[in-house]
């Protein structure tokens, strides 16, 4: 079993640095050069899911061609915004591939753990939120009944 608490503060920590960099990139890099970035997604989620041990996934050849195409064409389009944009940086460029490795290998872990143990995940989370959704209206109600209580003794809605 997989520990709970070990691996969710680690895919929180690679969320929230992914998000980080995504956010951190926008001050070097325009809107459309980021978009594409993230647009390319694809082919680091396909790699990194082929050496994460217990996915090992297999592509046919013409997904990871149409892949390979995608990126040509981000590179492309990058040297070509290099050219005519002033806020384009390397330092951006880094900061989004950056995002890219984190996101890649957080869809991927996030499957390995569901593989290795299903019942940590959405069932079981889902009991635990529909308890303390309940636990929180019954201390709402008693907050409500015990005000009103208060309110009455001391005539204040009288």
């Amino acid at each position: 079993m997989v520990n709970p608490w070990k691996t969710y503060v680690k895919l929180s920590a690679v969320l929230m640095g992914s998000h980080d960099l995504t956010k951190g990139s926008l001050a070097f890099l325009n809107y459309p050069v980021q978009l594409m970035f993230k647009s390319t997604k694809v082919l680091l989620v396909m790699v990194m899911g082929a050496f994460i041990p217990g996915l090992r996934r297999k592509y046919p050849a013409h997904e990871y061609v149409s892949a390979i195409l995608l990126v040509l064409g981000l590179i492309l389009f990058t040297l070509a915004d290099a050219q005519t944009s002033p806020s384009f940086s390397v330092i951006g460029v880094i900061m989004v591939i950056g995002a890219l490795v984190m996101d890649s290998f957080l869809g991927n872990l996030q499957e390995v753990i569901f593989n290795m143990n299903p019942e940590t995940t959405q069932e079981k989370y889902s009991k635990h939120g529909i308890r303390v959704l309940r636990i929180l209206y019954q201390q709402m109600a008693y907050l409500q009944h015990r005000r009103l209580s208060f309110l009455l003794s001391h005539e204040i809605l009288t």
